[in-house]
């Protein structure tokens, strides 16, 4: 086999590898997605895996996940102690054609550490049909 080929084929089995991992960062929620089992087929969800419930965060802090939702669309909203909206949004993730990583970074102020709330979840647009929409609430120490 002459030098190029090899060079290609191995170029090629970089790409395939890099395809098949997904995000090289390790916050980009590259292992909340295995299905192994099967268990994530045909289901709605949302699972926020970063950080973990209970982690101490500053502004600027990274979610990562899997999900798959009506039209790949995830929203988030961080709440204060008193229940206000600190900040919110949305980003992509998983739909139908199957579950795939999600990750956002969240910016926030706060006067004083408090204990904080992050929902990651799916909107009901469904209306009260079938199953709840997929949903995860982190309970997060915010650092000021």
């Amino acid at each position: 086999m002459t030098a190029n080929r090899w060079r290609l084929l191995a170029s090629s089995a970089v790409v395939m590898l890099a395809c098949t991992m997904g995000p090289t960062r390790p916050w980009a929620g590259a292992g909340a997605c295995d299905n192994g089992d099967g268990a994530l087929d045909g289901a709605a969800f949302v699972i926020a895996m970063a950080p973990t419930a209970g982690a101490r965060v500053s502004s600027g802090f990274e979610v990562s996940g899997c999900s798959r939702t009506f039209e790949g669309t995830v929203v988030w909203q961080l709440l204060a102690r008193d229940g206000s909206v600190l900040a919110n949004g949305f980003t992509s993730g998983g739909g139908v054609d199957g579950s795939a990583a999600f990750a956002f970074t969240v910016d926030y102020t706060v006067a004083e550490r408090q204990i904080g709330h992050l929902e990651v979840y799916e909107e009901d647009v469904s209306d009260g049909e079938g199953y709840p929409p997929g949903r995860t609430v982190l309970p997060l120490v915010l650092q000021p």
